[in-house]
């Protein structure tokens, strides 16, 4: 296993659990809080980064995005083959409307250069703003305090806004403000990190038109080789001084400077609201109306509104989702701050999903990951359904070219997945650890059968959730077949399961058994539609040209699905060959050589038995209810020691795994590196971004892991334990339209309605319905 490195940093408890804070300007850390303090909208994304300029010796990483807005690249191969992916897809850097620059005596605010003190940074997970207090000394020894406010609404789509606040301490005499949009800041690359991003905001946008006048700013851009317009429109309100404007504008910078006189004990307030939106190029008109409008909207209705929005957001979403943990202060701290993230992170509209470092950096080039599916649908499917569902509309609207994809892949039928992406199209380049996860399938369909059968959300089962289902179950009957030479089991061969230390292997364990999973869920489902909305059968049988024969082949291929297992050691096998090989030298692995995919040749890696993450135990966790518990626990013991979590997607779920089979201590350790995965950089790489399905583990930390929770076709089952160092915990979901709060002491479980009339759980095997008005104390047993 992997040697410890970074331990999380939780043992002192925050002042207040609500509030993230940074008490002290952190120049070696600075690109890490960026990435800690972004905020987003679900479309609209912008890192933590200053309003004023940093020293250029100081590592600071700008960056604004909007979430399924992406331009294309052609992919080059020095040698290639048929079906390469041929273009990658990068989310778009736009202009960074955060700008502001403090000027007074012919010295501008400079963080790292300027002296500054009383340093302070927050951010307040209940109303989603961003505060920061800052006072300057100038050279003569006069000083201004400096506070700013920052929201990303969560209602108005693409709006930002910010108050940046000038206080004279003793300084009488001229002070500039200027405020502008950016469209010149730098990029990033990959610095020798296949997992970091290569971008710059030149690459990936033309300037098409550009102003400044006494109303405000704004920039038209066009992604390059699209059709596809970006518009960004800026506005301000200045308050406590009379303020002369000019326009303040250079080769792609458009802004207004404020000229006004502060005198001691004076405050002067700019506030600034951002607009970002796109579209076609043949609707430029409409966009930039668009804009103009909800941009006077936003001024109209001040920043003070807004914030309440936002307030109101938030309450409503924690009502949903919150978690409480009475005995570890640190712990609920990182817990609401991942969720936070998961919330403000994940696309709403059906046309975006969530990427593997949120809308926090370009990681990844801001690419969609099965990982979306996997752990943060679920999330979203127990706290804001509506969510889960918009992301699996996602995948819906992309559902013809991953048809497109399967026949490039010489698959006569069927749908097959991107890897990565964000247009709906392969973008991997490395084949191996990209197409060869056909399992990409099976996370959508487990996505979607959970969804259906947790929410009985049946319109879109009838429509977009049936049809996922049918194309991507298809597809296993093409990848696979049934071979004589085993037996006349349903084999897979050269696929690469979750542990992207092993590739193209015969029978990956966790593949196999999630197609089984998807084949079954699927004739469960359409059984279910045949009965219940047999219109809405015959009509998707009728377009799909689907015929009941083929639902007795998905039986028939799980039934004899092909699932490894080790006679003599009594585990499930990896895959064919996987226990065949020799286990990795992890004694002579210094500890610097982690992660090895940074360190050695992916050819020696596949060579050895060694993971990079959960396989097979990943299946247990999904799965529960196909082992038993001896197996798990035999699985468990022999996967563990040789597992890195080189992934950050792999402790929570040996977390998970540790929670069930009464390995407290061992589960509690994971946990709590899962949940402060970011916030103590336990990776080294936050400054990429935050890890979001990570972020989802550590809410599966405590509902999958501590409190038990299954969804056994759709019921919620339970059964909960208490940490020993915990008091009691709390946490909400939803289910079957229900509201239900789950409070875990020890003394007991108590269960009870927040909304809904009745609800049938099950604890500890046994089935209990839950009526409004009566919560129900169970033991923990």
């Amino acid at each position: 296993m992997q040697p410890a490195g970074k331990k999380a940093t939780g043992s002192v408890p925050p002042s207040d659990p609500w509030f993230i804070r940074e008490e002290r300007f952190d120049a070696a850390g600075l690109a890490v809080q960026e990435s800690l303090f972004a905020l987003a909208g679900g479309y609209l994304g912008t890192r933590g980064t200053f309003e004023e300029p940093v020293a250029p010796d100081i590592k600071s990483i700008e960056g604004t995005y909007l979430n399924g807005v992406y331009f294309r690249e052609p992919i080059h191969y020095d040698e290639g083959a048929f079906g390469f992916a041929t273009h990658n897809n990068k989310m778009v850097l736009v202009p960074n409307g955060k700008a502001i620059n403090l000027s007074a005596c012919g010295e501008s605010f400079v963080h790292g250069t300027s002296e500054a003190t009383d340093f302070s940074r927050s951010l307040d997970l209940r109303s989603g703003r961003l505060s920061r207090t800052t006072r300057w000394k100038l050279t003569g020894g006069r000083s201004f305090d400096i506070r700013t406010e920052r929201l990303v609404s969560l209602t108005r789509r693409g709006l930002m806004a910010i108050t940046y606040s000038v206080t004279s301490f003793d300084y009488d005499g001229a002070v500039t403000l200027t405020s502008t949009l950016d469209a010149a800041y730098g990029g990033t690359d990959r610095a020798g990190d296949p997992r970091a991003g290569q971008l710059s905001i030149t690459d990936c946008l033309t300037p098409m038109d550009s102003g400044t006048d006494t109303d405000g700013s704004f920039f038209l851009h066009r992604i390059k080789d699209s059709d596809t317009l970006v518009a960004t429109a800026a506005c301000h309100m200045v308050e406590g001084a009379d303020a002369t404007i000019t326009p303040a504008a250079t080769p792609h910078v458009e802004g207004q400077r404020f000229d006004l006189h502060l005198a001691p004990g004076q405050t002067v307030t700019l506030t600034k609201f951002v607009q970002y939106d796109h579209g076609p190029l043949a609707e430029a008109e409409a966009l930039d109306t668009r804009t103009r409008n909800a941009l006077a909207a936003a001024a109209r209705d001040g920043f003070d509104k807004l914030a309440v929005e936002q307030e109101a957001e938030l309450a409503t979403f924690w009502a949903d989702a919150g978690i409480e943990i009475n005995g570890a202060p640190d712990l609920a701290e990182a817990l609401r701050f991942n969720m936070f993230h998961l919330y403000q992170s994940a696309g709403r509209n059906g046309m975006s999903s969530i990427a593997a470092k949120g809308l926090t950096g370009h990681g990844y080039d801001g690419h969609y990951f099965w990982d979306s599916e996997i752990y943060v649908v679920p999330f979203f499917t127990a706290t804001r359904p509506a969510i889960a569902r918009a992301m699996l509309e996602y995948r819906y609207r992309h559902l013809d070219q991953a048809r497109a994809r399967a026949r490039t892949m010489a698959h006569k039928r069927g749908a097959l997945f991107p890897w990565r992406t964000i247009g709906g199209e392969e973008c991997s380049s490395y084949f191996p650890a990209g197409t060869a996860q056909y399992h990409i399938n099976a996370a959508i369909a487990y996505a979607t059968i959970q969804y259906i059968e947790v929410t009985g959300d049946m319109d879109f089962a009838a429509g977009m959730g049936a049809e996922l289902l049918i194309e991507t179950a298809r597809l296993w009957l093409e990848a696979g077949h049934f071979s004589a030479h085993d037996g006349g089991r349903f084999c897979i061969h050269e696929v690469t399961g979750p542990d992207e230390y092993s590739a193209m292997a015969d029978n990956n364990f966790y593949t196999n058994a999630m197609a089984r999973h998807h084949l079954e869920g699927a004739v469960r489902i359409m059984g279910r539609l045949a009965k219940d909305a047999p219109d809405a059968y015959a009509t998707l049988a009728d377009r799909l040209s689907f015929a009941s024969e083929e639902l007795g082949e998905w039986s028939e291929a799980a039934a004899k699905m092909n699932l490894p297992y080790d006679m003599k050691l009594g585990i499930h096998a990896q895959d064919d060959t996987f226990l065949n090989r020799p286990v990795w030298d992890f004694d002579g692995t210094p500890a610097d050589k982690y992660p090895l995919l940074l360190n050695f040749h992916p050819l020696t890696i596949y060579r050895h038995q060694v993971l990079k993450q959960a396989d097979v135990v990943l299946a247990m966790v999904l799965l529960s209810d196909r082992f038993t518990m001896e197996e798990k626990r035999r699985n468990l013991a022999y996967y563990e020691p040789i597992t890195t979590h080189d992934s950050t997607l792999s402790t929570c779920i040996y977390a998970v795994a540790n929670a069930e089979l009464g390995n407290r201590d061992a589960a509690y350790k994971l946990f709590m590196e899962t949940c402060r995965m970011d916030l103590d950089n336990l990776h080294g790489n936050t400054h990429y971004g935050v890890h979001a399905a990570c972020m989802a583990g550590s809410w599966m930390g405590v509902a999958n892991g501590f409190a038990g929770l299954r969804f056994e076709r759709g019921t919620p089952a339970f059964r909960p334990g208490l940490p020993s160092d915990w008091q009691d915990y709390r946490f909400a979901l939803r289910a079957r339209g229900c509201g239900l709060a789950v409070s875990v002491a020890t003394a007991g479980t108590t269960y009870e309605l927040t909304d809904g009339e009745s609800l049938t759980l099950r604890h500890y095997g046994k089935d209990h319905t839950i009526m409004a008005g009566q919560p129900l104390t169970l033991p923990n047993a």
